[in-house]
């Protein structure tokens, strides 16, 4: 497999573990990452990103725990087969620090609310037409 391009913000107040396991998860989620692909050993992406193995280690089992990949001890970290099914709460509680995210993003690079609504209706519905 590629690598998938991760970036880590030094002066991101999110620890690096964390910056890795979002990135990964937008990644699968998007689809970008496919069912059964495989990610980089731990070893690489550490090296590649200039952390400790332990560091990635920890956004792997964070990613598993939540269902996202699965561990082989003979073929490494692999996207699971299908995404887990969260329950309504935690959905909704993704859902809502997703949204505060996008609105402070929205802000801080100046853009009007009347701009966020075209944009989310742009997408949604690319999005919707690419899927039936």
């Amino acid at each position: 497999m590629n690598a998938p391009l991760l970036l880590l913000d030094s002066n991101s107040p999110v620890p690096p573990y964390e910056q890795i396991r979002e990135q990964l998860w937008r990644l699968i989620a998007s689809g970008q990452l496919p069912i059964g692909a495989q990610l980089p050993s731990v070893r690489q992406l550490a090296s590649d990103l200039g952390v400790a193995p332990n560091t990635v280690v920890r956004a792997y089992n964070e990613l598993e725990r939540e269902g996202w990949v699965v561990t082989s001890a003979r073929r490494g970290v692999m996207v699971a087969p299908r995404p887990p099914v969260l329950p309504a709460e935690e959905r909704f509680r993704q859902l809502e620090g997703a949204v505060a995210h996008l609105l402070l993003t929205a802000y801080h690079l100046g853009v009007s609310a009347a701009e966020l609504y075209a944009e989310i209706e742009r997408q949604l519905s690319a999005y919707w037409s690419s899927k039936g």
